[in-house]
């Protein structure tokens, strides 16, 4: 077993920068939010008890050479990691996406060779109903056009391959402009910066290491491997392979849904090696279908919705609603010019994030951060027949169990409510009295 280690984070005025996995959890550990598992921990019972923690984990001792990490990616970490409060988070992120730093490439290697083996790895197997063990947290890298960082999730089928759920975005378009045969470096433990990059699908490629660089204000620092695939430099384990030709059946997969996504036939991935840190590697093993799972995937979305907005109305908030497992439902607070607006930001949200199914639009005195605050201006402020939009046979998630069947886009009636104040009502009929 290998131990883990405490990497101190470089600190400019107290804020860390250029925060790697391990400095991430020491920064963690260091605030009380998490906590290491010393006794001997099986594989088979490590899922359980992640889903069951309220704090990050690291197993120590997992029957492996590898110590697990987990429940790493929540609002709360992030904000404790980054040392910002969330909206500076979301603002920063913004301004990265406008503001993108170019990667520089380092000569240190840090890698070593291990077993190729995938079965020596802490790959967990989530639910009873999966197939087999997933890697959840793979990060893939390819290099076309553009370098692209994506997550796409693993059934490991054997020591050397495993088949992988590819959406029809930009590793696809890679994938595919290269008669399906494309080498692919899949990262697991990054940079928290690089967690949330990888997870923002943009509408034109873009280098995902660009946005983290933009976020920190400086650039990632990255190692160049023998297929010429360059990857972030401390990244704690890089599996280098192909995605190839071949395909095999993946799923059932409990999704960010909680429920099962579908059975598809997807490409297989050949794995040629196995990297690690010299230093004490650890695996990082993400839960499907709870908060790390869908926080990452809402993370990738607010911002670009927020961008779009910005431009078309003077938005004062914008989040994922409860319940709406930071995909499919998204509040928007404004400061409302005229009546027409409301519709206009609830036709750009639908646009810039074609999975969203509901979208409401409320007063800037609203606060979105409280459930109570938000239903009682739905309850006070919004008639449906007057403020309710429908856009019926629209294409929408595939994750959404309600849809019409269909593949990658499945047809949904999608549906936005108007909850702010008519322009010719007295306010004042509608504020909280205090």
């Amino acid at each position: 077993m290998r131990k883990t280690d405490n990497q101190q984070p470089p600190t400019i005025q107290g804020e860390p920068i250029l925060v790697s996995f391990k400095q991430a959890l020491h920064i963690l550990e260091k605030r009380g939010k998490l906590e290491r598992i010393h006794e001997e921990t099986s594989l088979k019972e490590i899922p359980d008890i992640i889903r069951k923690a309220e704090k990050a984990l690291i197993f120590e001792n997992t029957g492996t050479e590898y110590p697990v990490a987990s429940n790493i990616c929540t609002r709360d970490n992030f904000c404790t990691i980054f040392g910002m409060d969330w909206k500076q988070i979301q603002e920063k992120v913004i301004a990265a996406l406008d503001n993108p730093i170019k990667p520089e490439t380092v000569d240190e290697y840090p890698f070593e060779e291990a077993e190729l083996d995938l079965t020596k790895l802490p790959i967990l197997k989530y639910y009873k109903s999966d197939p087999g063990p997933y890697i959840t947290s793979g990060v893939f890298v390819t290099e076309c056009t553009e370098r692209n960082l994506s997550y796409h999730r693993l059934l490991v089928k054997d020591k050397t391959s495993g088949t992988a759920r590819i959406c029809h975005r930009h590793t696809w378009q890679c994938y595919t402009s290269n008669n399906k045969n494309v080498d692919v470096a899949i990262c697991i433990g990054m940079d928290p910066a690089l967690l949330f990059a990888g997870a923002i699908s943009t509408k034109e490629p873009m280098d995902e290491t660009e946005i983290a660089g933009g976020f920190y204000g400086k650039p990632i620092q990255m190692t160049r491997l023998e297929n010429g695939i360059s990857v972030p430099a401390d990244t704690e384990i890089v599996l280098l392979g192909k995605l190839t030709s071949e395909l095999g059946e993946e799923g059932p997969f409990v999704d960010i849904t909680g429920t099962y996504d579908l059975v598809r036939q997807q490409p297989v991935v050949k794995v040629t090696k196995v990297l690690r840190q010299k230093n004490n590697p650890i695996y990082y093993a993400l839960i499907p279908g709870r908060g790390e799972h869908s926080f990452l995937m809402g993370f990738g979305k607010l911002p670009l919705i927020y961008k779009e907005l910005r431009k078309i109305c003077n938005i004062k908030d914008l989040a994922f609603t409860d319940g709406g497992i930071n995909w499919l439902g998204c509040s928007v607070s404004i400061k409302k010019r005229n009546d027409e607006e409301p519709k206009k930001v609830i036709a750009t949200a639908f646009d810039a994030h074609k999975s969203l199914k509901h979208v409401f639009v409320f007063d800037d005195d609203i606060n979105l951060s409280d459930p109570e605050d938000v239903q009682w201006a739905l309850t006070t402020r919004f008639q449906a027949d007057k403020n309710l939009y429908m856009y019926p046979d629209s294409l929408g998630s595939s994750l959404d169990p309600s849809s019409e069947p269909g593949e990658d886009r499945r047809k949904t009636c999608k549906a936005g409510f108007d909850c702010t104040i008519a322009m010719s009502k007295n306010r004042l009929d509608f504020e909280k009295v205090t």
